[in-house]
């Protein structure tokens, strides 16, 4: 009995010192709820930049291809050996220069025959003049040898056309490449030899859509630019396209720019832009402003509240063309509004933020790459 009575304190103990641990727990779990409910997270450290209104130009830009003003692949008009080359890989010729023989030992002698036949139907001929005046010669006799004079006049004339076109010859000033024919080597008609290319001016043909062929006009500026923006030449649009291609309902449009110094090679790619009017007023901030997603894109507009505090405040924007550093705000915010542009990732709406004095990247809206 004694014992049964001893348990019987101790578990009413054990009970009493339960009851007094929870209903501590419990109250200090309650003093933290409410302590949680006054308490305010700290400010965050952000970069602001102001929207602003910018002058940006209309442009146009594609992927244009370099063609040389004038280019060709020179090539034999005649059958026979390479006897002499008279140019070197990548020389600048001029108009007429040989740039290469062919052997013409057989034509030379076919034409010393055909002279002499010549000579003799000139001969004959000329008689024939002289006895038809006194009726000693027929006019048919008359009219054959004239006949022969032709022939033999022909067969000269084209000896002396083929030997012409033996003596290849550049048809324009400019540089050709790496010839593709050796001393020795048979040629036939239409072989290729080198390419000429007249490189001193160059054409560079660009597509343009047809919803945007509208705003082509010839005399428009234009610039090309190759090595990502560290060579840049400029010229104007000279010829527009009169055909849209109907596979890719695109026109090609066309500039002749000035190549001084070989910049441009014909071939290369470079990128076309096209500067269509006056310039637009548009309203920008940085693109370090935006916070992408797939429900909208926005940015913290950081602004006072009624104690004075700076807040952040999340705002839906329209988002228009990009231009270097900058994106174009069609919608959402006025100029002047302070955007977080530096921070952003890391904030909530409502948000207590304060401005950070750190020095923050000067934003750009030409973009150069940086020095090497």
């Amino acid at each position: 009995m004694k014992t049964l009575k001893s348990v019987l304190l101790a578990l009413g103990g054990l009970l009493v010192i339960f009851a007094l641990l929870g209903g501590t727990k419990f109250s200090q779990i309650m003093a933290m709820i409410a302590a949680g409910e006054h308490m305010a997270p700290p400010p965050e450290s952000v970069s602001v930049y102001g929207a602003e209104q910018q002058s940006w130009p209309q442009t146009y830009q594609a992927i244009g291809t370099v063609l040389a003003d004038e280019g060709i692949v020179v090539a034999s008009e005649a059958a026979g050996r390479v006897k002499k080359i008279h140019f070197s890989n990548g020389q600048q010729v001029k108009a007429g220069d040989v740039l290469v023989e062919q052997d013409t030992s057989n034509e030379q002698a076919q034409l010393r025959a055909a002279d002499a036949r010549l000579k003799l139907a000139k001969t004959s001929y000329d008689r024939l003049v002289q006895l038809r005046k006194t009726n000693i010669a027929t006019q048919s006799e008359l009219d054959s040898g004239k006949q022969q004079l032709d022939s033999a006049q022909a067969d000269v004339d084209n000896l002396k056309a083929t030997l012409a076109k033996k003596s290849i010859r550049a048809p324009f000033d400019g540089k050709v490449g790496i010839r593709q024919v050796d001393l020795g080597a048979d040629l036939q008609v239409g072989t290729a030899i080198v390419s000429l290319q007249a490189t001193n001016k160059v054409r560079v043909n660009f597509p343009v859509p047809q919803h945007w062929l509208v705003s082509m006009k010839k005399g428009l500026p234009v610039s090309v630019s190759v090595n990502e923006g560290a060579v840049v030449v400029s010229g104007e649009i000279t010829a527009i396209g009169a055909e849209i291609n109907t596979s890719t309902r695109n026109a090609i449009v066309q500039s002749i720019l000035d190549n001084t110094g070989d910049v441009l090679v014909p071939g290369m790619a470079v990128n076309a832009t096209v500067t269509l009017s006056e310039p637009l007023q548009v309203l920008v901030v940085p693109s370090t402003a935006i916070i992408y997603a797939p429900f909208g894109d926005t940015v913290f507009v950081v602004e006072k509240d009624d104690k004075g505090a700076l807040n952040a405040r999340q705002q839906f924007v329209r988002l228009g063309k990009a231009r270097g550093d900058f994106v174009e705000v069609l919608d959402g915010l006025k100029s002047g509004d302070q955007v977080v542009s530096a921070g952003a990732f890391k904030l909530f709406n409502g948000q207590a933020v304060v401005i950070s004095k750190t020095a923050t990247p000067e934003f750009k809206t030409q973009q150069q790459p940086a020095d090497s």
